[in-house]
């Protein structure tokens, strides 16, 4: 039997293709036929074979939520493929936009719905998550002061506890660090247990935090870096 090597990851499509023309590479790669539905084809990693899968995932997460709250409206068929537009052929969009549509108990989900309906789908590839961030931002009760945590949360080497991290920044800074973090619940993992770390659900996010620029609400555009403000925090 013939080894199949399987290969996980978060490039395009294009990207790979494009690697595996490689003079050097080139030799050890085939494209292999897969049958689906009876009809023999290539399933693409970017193509509308995602889509589908988006819009399965998607269908299902909504299921589960009206599982445990029956008074939420199930969206439509044609909710499901706008949401799945938005999400740009990438699955942590997608998975990013349930948690924040279902993970928070005292938002109504159906509100949050709409939100993520409103976000554009002609987005340049890879910016999708971005804007995604940026909605979550938004909603928080200090954009601001989320941004400046969140980036905190990204920027360190090794994850520490929310009581570590305010403790960390002191009381000005490090202040509702708890509070904040909460609210970002669809973008950082939040352990039930306080002694354990935090850390950001997806590297995107580190990305994100980066450059200021990425960020379209202008109030973070004139803040430190987060390695400025650890520095700062570590010589007091």
């Amino acid at each position: 039997l013939p080894v199949t090597h399987i290969l996980l990851t978060s490039r395009l499509e294009s990207h790979i293709s494009k690697a595996f023309q490689n003079e050097e590479v080139r030799p050890l790669v085939c494209e292999m036929p897969v049958k689906t539905c009876g009809k023999g084809g290539i399933i693409s990693l970017d193509g509308a074979d995602v889509d589908k899968d988006i819009c399965t995932f998607l269908q299902h997460s909504f299921e589960e939520l009206g599982s445990r709250r029956p008074d939420f409206p199930q969206p439509s068929t044609d909710d499901l493929v706008k949401l799945a537009s938005r999400a740009g052929r990438r699955f942590i969009v997608a998975s990013t936009m349930m948690k924040f549509i279902i993970d928070d108990e005292d938002k109504d989900p159906s509100d949050r719905l709409q939100l993520m309906l409103k976000l554009t789908s002609e987005l340049l590839p890879g910016t999708e998550v971005f804007k995604l961030y940026d909605c979550i931002l938004s909603t928080c009760a200090d954009p601001k002061r989320a941004y400046m945590h969140l980036s905190i949360v990204a920027a360190l080497a090794d994850p520490l506890p929310i009581s570590q991290i305010s403790l960390l920044l002191g009381s000005g800074l490090g202040r509702d660090v708890q509070t904040t973090l909460m609210q970002l619940r669809s973008v950082v993992d939040i352990p039930i247990e306080s002694i354990l770390p935090v850390n950001i659900h997806h590297s995107s996010i580190r990305d994100y935090v980066s450059d200021p620029s990425n960020c379209s609400l202008l109030q973070v555009h004139e803040m430190s870096s987060p390695h400025s403000l650890l520095a700062d925090s570590s010589l007091r």
